[in-house]
């Protein structure tokens, strides 16, 4: 075998390695989108909820307070008269 089989075999081989390598780095990195990409629609259902749950809680706070005085108006002692 010549030198420039020898060599036609070193390009060939490290050709045909560069590209799995390619390929392979190509396949982590869109793996990688794909998780990023669920990470942040995830991070989105979270704010969805906690925003949800802000808006149940203004809504049980003001409930509350609307609880809270028609108690005291129905509880309310009448005044005794002089």
């Amino acid at each position: 075998m010549g030198w420039e089989q020898v060599l036609t075999i070193i390009v060939g081989t490290s050709s045909i390695i560069t590209a799995v390598i390619t390929l392979t780095v190509s396949l982590i990195n869109k793996r990688f989108e794909d998780i990023s990409k669920r990470f942040e629609d995830i991070n989105r259902r979270f704010e969805d909820i906690n925003r949800r749950i802000d808006s149940v809680e203004r809504r049980m706070e003001e409930g509350f307070k609307e609880i809270k005085f028609l108690l005291y108006k129905f509880l309310e002692v009448p005044h005794k008269q002089e």
